[in-house]
Parts: C-alpha cells; structure tokens; sequence
C-alpha cells in the first residue's frame, strides 16, 4: 500500500490519547504524510475494543485497511500496544505487514440504507420487564420462535463478545460462518447455531408482541414494530485488519481471555 493519508480515530477519554496522538501526528509529518479522513489509505484506531469498531466502520467504507493500537485494558482487536505505534507505523509504511480478512455483516435500515457490523447485529426487547417474540427464517425456511431477551447474530470476529458471553462458540476468524446465539431464551432450545455464509437471516418481531429494538455493534439502530422485520447476512466485501505478526488467533485467545497452560 502507498500510504500518503492516515485517518485516525482516537478514544479522546483514554488517559494516553492525548500523548499517544501527539507520536503519530510527529511521525507523520517527519514522513510526509497527511492525517485526514479524505480517502485515507489506512484507518489508524488508538482505544480498545470499542474504538476498533468505530474505526471499522470507516475503514469498510473507505474500503481502506485497519491498524489498531490499544490504549484499553483487554484490546482483543488491536494489533499493537501503546508505545509500538511509531514502529508499527514503519513497517506498514514500509509494505512489512500482512492483511488478515475480516467478515462483516450488513442489513437495511427502513430507509433502505445498508448498515455493517464486524462484531454483531442484535434484536432485543426493548422494554425491561418483558420478553421479545421473534421468528426466525433462515434463507427463506422456518426455524423457530424464539421468547427471549434477544438474538445476537455474529460473525467469527464477534464470536469472542457479546456472543460468547451470552453462551456461543468461539470460532477462528478465518473461518467463514455466522453465529446465531438467543440470549436468555425462554425455551427447551436455547443453543447457538452456526449458519454457512451465504445464508441470510431473516427476524420478524411477532406482530402480536412487543417493539424489539436493534443494534449494530452496541451502537443503536432503530426500533423494529411488531409484524416488521431485519434481514441480515454477509457483506460481500471484507473487513482488512493489518497484521504485523500473521494470524495469531489461538495466542490471543491465551493471553486476551487468561487461559491456563
């Protein structure tokens, strides 16, 4: 990649933003590039886990790839921790880096704009006292309704969030799925189930229940009326994370999750 525009996205409440945003903004101008959000070349996210998400908004829709330095406490998605960015940025500028695909999800707003996640998308209730009742198709079959707090859909990047603590799989980014967990379900069946990629999931609010409510990577959407429906699947076109060490999936599991040797 010919890197000549850097769009950065900072978490500004991060006690290490300020100094960190200082660095990169020295180490761009020493190298003759611009930080702007005009067609960057690369989105740069300095935070956590939150900011990444953020950041791959912008990065998808600039089709522009993502590097994520963490200032947070757990930072599962970020590639480097605080202090590597002026080295992690010299090997990106360099072509030392690898990029590492990223499945996304899209639906349709009810103004017919598509929306994306790289986490999840959610259908919950919207009221705290009450259940949601959603019919789920799955490429145009029926598979259940399901009386819960909410259905989580995720892709394999999502499956160590919301998913997995909701009691879902994890999965390998590398492989190409998507997750379907309830969450708090009110049935006998109440386990996740993994869906090949070309499906598309289609949640009916049931039209004698409550307004469910959406969200797309714990950033609310919009309110889904009883009788509506969501339609979601894959984005046709990937998320790029750069890597700097290869896919290390495992070894994040390990030490992000504090597994036992």
């Amino acid at each position: 990649m010919k890197l000549e525009r850097i769009s950065l996205i900072v978490h500004s409440g991060n006690p290490n933003s300020v100094e960190v945003t200082a660095k990169i903004e020295r180490w761009a101008e020493s190298h003759g590039i611009t930080i702007s959000d005009d067609d960057p070349d690369l989105v740069l996210a300095a935070g956590g886990d939150g900011t990444m998400l953020r950041a791959a908004q912008v990065a998808h829709r600039e089709d522009a790839p993502l590097l994520g330095i963490n200032l947070g406490r757990l930072g599962y998605l970020p590639e480097v921790e605080v202090g590597g960015e002026d080295e992690a940025l010299t090997r990106v500028a360099a072509g030392d880096y690898q990029l590492e695909e990223r499945m996304m999800l899209a639906c349709e707003d009810p103004d017919g704009t598509e929306r994306v996640a790289l986490n999840e998308v959610l259908v919950e209730r919207s009221t705290r006292h009450r259940l949601v009742r959603l019919v789920v198709k799955v490429s145009g079959e029926a598979l259940a309704s399901f009386s819960a707090d909410g259905l989580i859909l995720a892709t394999p990047t999502g499956s160590t969030a919301y998913a997995l603590s909701a009691g879902g799989p994890l999965v390998s980014p590398r492989t190409q799925c998507m997750v379907l967990v309830p969450v708090s379900a009110h049935m006998l069946f109440s386990h996740p189930l993994v869906l090949a990629p070309d499906d598309d999931v289609q949640i009916t609010v049931d039209p004698g229940g409550e307004v469910a409510s959406l969200a797309l990577d714990g950033t609310a959407g919009w309110d889904i009326a009883p009788g509506e429906s969501v339609t979601i699947g894959r984005h046709p076109r990937p998320l790029n994370l750069v890597r700097l060490s290869g896919p290390r999936f495992l070894e994040r599991l390990r030490t992000k999750l504090d597994l036992p040797g």
